[in-house]
């Protein structure tokens, strides 16, 4: 495991790379009332081939300062979780030419103010306990913290280190612990949520220090310290306080049609639509990992969207409310 330490990406000072000094098709977090709605020509990073040049326009899009294409858009990777630490972002994502039981984890680091590849790592493989080593499916949740990068599935929770992307430790999830998105609290806390489509699920959190302590290498909901409800079409989450609402539970509903972002304070707002996980690079300055404009979903003719985006949140009590649902 590298001796390298990470910062907690939604605790991390402002950025100089992502921020404030950008032109305005960059953002100009100074202004209340958003620096949008981008461009595709802004989008920075790889363009992809396929899809007509131009970004479908959403409900409050005025917020949207920056894009970023992930690398590998060509090859139907399909972002799901993500985080930002120091200016490197982690994506973790699917291939969309597989079925749903083959699509293995994608897991890139990339330069956040470019969108150029630092590693990728493909297929995710590790050990979980004794257990023969086994293959990351469908990575849905991305945080970082000073012992890593964790990287959550379905089925299963890793820690990677964050210079290699290589597992160096994974966790069995037991039902109804599900790694559908992974959320940081404000004490350390690691939360694991459960995506359902139709009903409310719910988050559980565990105390990384007692993850680490303890030799046992499979998580059921006896080992949470607590759990919350969720609603439906949940796929991300952000403990933070945005725009003077908080601090407390962000939550990223969507499809690839429709994105609504719930606060703490219960109201929904209209979002990016495909919207999944979130990170902060400084105050009020969101960004989020979009599906919808993969080739995939392109094919299917949904949206075209940043594959990550970032928002300012200092008028977040103004953003309007959501004219569809996931």
């Amino acid at each position: 495991m590298t001796g390298v330490r990470l910062c907690i990406a939604g605790l991390v000072a402002v950025l100089l790379t992502s921020g404030c000094s950008l032109p305005r098709s960059e953002g100009d977090p100074a202004s209340a009332g958003g620096c949008g709605p981008v461009a595709y020509a802004d989008v920075r990073g790889h363009r992809p081939s396929y899809a007509a040049e131009q970004l479908a326009p959403f409900v409050n899009e005025h917020a949207m300062c920056a894009g970023r294409w992930v690398p590998g858009a060509d090859e139907w990777l399909v972002p799901q979780g993500m985080t930002i630490v120091d200016g490197t972002a982690y994506v973790a994502s699917f291939d969309g030419t597989k079925l749903a039981g083959q699509r293995l984890c994608t897991m890139q680091s990339m330069e956040l103010r470019t969108g150029e590849l630092i590693r990728s790592r493909y297929p995710v493989v590790g050990r979980v306990g004794p257990r023969q080593p086994t293959e990351c499916r469908h990575g849905g949740g991305v945080v970082a913290d000073g012992h890593g990068v964790w990287l959550a599935e379905t089925l299963r929770l890793w820690l990677l280190d964050p210079e290699t992307l290589e597992p160096v430790r994974g966790w069995a999830l037991t039902d109804p612990v599900r790694g559908s998105f992974a959320v940081l609290g404000p004490d350390g806390r690691l939360g694991l949520g459960r995506f359902r489509a139709e009903n409310p699920a719910r988050l559980w959190w565990f105390d990384v220090d007692d993850l680490l302590a303890s030799p046992a290498y499979v998580l059921d909901e006896g080992d949470a310290v607590d759990a919350v409800r969720v609603p439906p079409d949940t796929q991300g989450a952000l403990w933070a306080e945005l725009g003077g609402v908080g601090p407390g539970l962000w939550l990223a509903r969507s499809n690839t049609t429709c994105g609504v972002l719930v606060g703490p304070d219960g109201r929904s707002r209209s979002f990016v639509p495909g919207a999944e996980g979130m990170a902060l690079t400084g105050p009020d300055q969101l960004w989020v990992v979009s599906e919808s404009g993969t080739r995939l979903y392109q094919e299917k003719g949904r949206p075209m969207t940043p594959m990550l985006a970032r928002f300012d949140t200092t008028d977040m009590r103004q953003w309007a409310a959501p004219t569809c649902s996931p």
